[in-house]
């Protein structure tokens, strides 16, 4: 969009201001960097601007800026790297697409209480002593936790269960208080953090069933006062509790489902196409712009180039690059019979939607047709469907650098 000239100038000289407080922003919260980065860029919407201002006062006007804590986890912060710090201490390393989930609070609520025990007992606290040398302190760590975790359950016995959920990608376990099941699994924060992410679609979840003895009878979950904090505690106690054979395993189930959203979505689509008795065809647009901003676009049906000048996301890339601007449509057929068109959907906003959130469970399951790639800008197109894989790449050799 337009911004006003004099507006630019002032967000830009506050964000040089706030980067040369903060060691070229190293010192920013990694959010806070992303802030002045679109601030800067024309992301932010009022709200946006408000906080952006707000981050400026503190550092340059008022000079007090402090990292925020990481999850609201006092004395954990992150840098731009991933690296995680307990008091400014190195102590860990998580990946930025897993940093921000449910599982990876609980993991630093662990961490955090770890670097806790070992001020306590007056040890260095670093990534050697909290991570790769734990096991030295783990039973001690037990035994202390164990007592808290016993007054939570009032000195009584506890059923619960022990989640994992893998799939090639990565693997998280949580505990839950009593048994359960896979509707109660698929609802759970945890497992929505994993799903629908940038993961395989194919999970194995293996739900162990325990019960931690303690003399007593068994306290009911909801007799607990605090469920969070007794499976917060019980993923912090359970290989004590099992090393020290204080549990009795009830049983395990295993299993292997396909939840993820691109699959569900998938399942949505399906039902409409059923409905109306036909197959998608449908068309990722790429946009281009000088190496500086990238642009999809999904729609159905195979548009012309004339179809696609006409959409905002054009008009609104052709004016920030004009004649610098690539453009490159691949088209795509899921499902059998003949094409619906746009017009006989119910809702065809809401397929494209579908489309938007399903295309890349689509190509990472091969279940759609490449139909044909064309190149707007260098007047190339190729029909996959009607060439063999060797030929197609031939013709795309032989037509690349014609103009249009």
């Amino acid at each position: 969009m337009d911004r006003d000239t004099n507006e630019l100038h002032d967000t830009v000289e506050k964000a040089c201001a706030i980067l040369k407080k903060t060691n070229d922003g190293k010192d920013l919260d990694p959010g806070d960097l992303k802030l002045t980065e679109n601030a800067v860029n024309g992301f932010l919407n009022e709200s946006g601007r408000e906080v952006f201002d707000k981050l400026y006062q503190t550092v340059v006007v008022e000079g007090n800026y402090v990292k925020p804590y990481l999850h609201g986890i006092k004395h954990i912060t992150r840098d731009h790297e991933g690296y995680i710090y307990y008091k400014g201490i190195h102590v860990e390393h998580y990946n930025r697409d897993f940093v921000y989930t449910k599982a990876a609070k609980n993991d630093l609520l662990e961490l955090k209480q770890r670097c806790e025990f070992l001020e306590r007992k007056g040890i260095d606290v670093s990534s050697v002593s909290v991570v790769w040398g734990w096991e030295k302190y783990a039973d001690e760590y037990g035994v202390e936790l164990l007592k808290e975790l016993d007054s939570h359950l009032k000195n009584c016995s506890l059923t619960y269960s022990r989640v994992v959920i893998n799939n090639s990608a990565r693997e998280n376990s949580y505990f839950v208080c009593g048994s359960v099941d896979l509707p109660e699994i698929k609802d759970h924060p945890i497992t929505k953090s994993m799903t629908g992410r940038c993961f395989d679609d194919e999970y194995i979840i293996t739900v162990g069933n325990f019960v931690y003895f303690n003399g007593k009878e068994v306290i009911p979950p909801d007799k607990i006062q605090d469920t969070a904090e007794v499976e917060r505690l019980l993923a912090s106690c359970h290989d004590y509790i099992t090393k020290k054979e204080l549990y009795k395993e009830l049983h395990t189930a295993t299993y292997k489902t396909d939840f993820a959203k691109g699959y569900e979505n998938a399942m949505k689509l399906d039902k409409i196409l059923n409905e109306l008795e036909g197959c998608l065809q449908y068309s990722e647009i790429f946009m281009y712009g000088q190496g500086n901003e990238n642009k999809k676009l999904y729609v159905i049906g195979i548009p012309s180039f004339d179809e696609i000048k006409k959409t905002f996301e054009y008009q609104y890339m052709c004016e920030l690059y004009s004649d610098q601007l690539t453009v490159s449509v691949t088209s795509y057929e899921y499902g059998e019979g003949q094409p619906i068109s746009e017009a006989d959907f119910p809702c065809a906003d809401d397929v494209i939607d579908l489309i938007y959130e399903t295309h890349d469970y689509f190509d990472k399951r091969d279940l759609t047709e490449e139909l044909c790639w064309k190149d707007y800008t260098k007047g190339l197109h190729v029909d996959r469907r009607a060439n063999d894989s060797y030929q197609a790449e031939a013709d795309y050799e032989a037509e690349d650098g014609c103009e249009p």
